[in-house]
């Protein structure tokens, strides 16, 4: 968001290995890919993400996560 404005969308169909993953899984894939997809512009500028999802509220608030 820019100025209170959406700037981009982007999309994608998950892969066959990822119909299985739960929901929090996917949804950080998602973070990640939209991450992934503008990193370019990101670099050198603070970047919030958030999300409404319960599981990677969590998941961002952990300092030291297990791979």
């Amino acid at each position: 968001m820019q100025n209170g404005k959406v700037i981009a969308y982007d999309s994608r169909q998950l892969k066959i290995h990822e119909w299985n993953y739960p929901t929090h899984d996917i949804e950080l894939a998602a973070v990640v890919f939209a991450l992934g997809i503008c990193h370019q512009y990101l670099f050198g500028v603070h970047v919030d993400v958030f999300t409404d999802h319960k599981n990677l509220q969590y998941v961002f608030s952990q300092k030291d996560l297990n791979l």
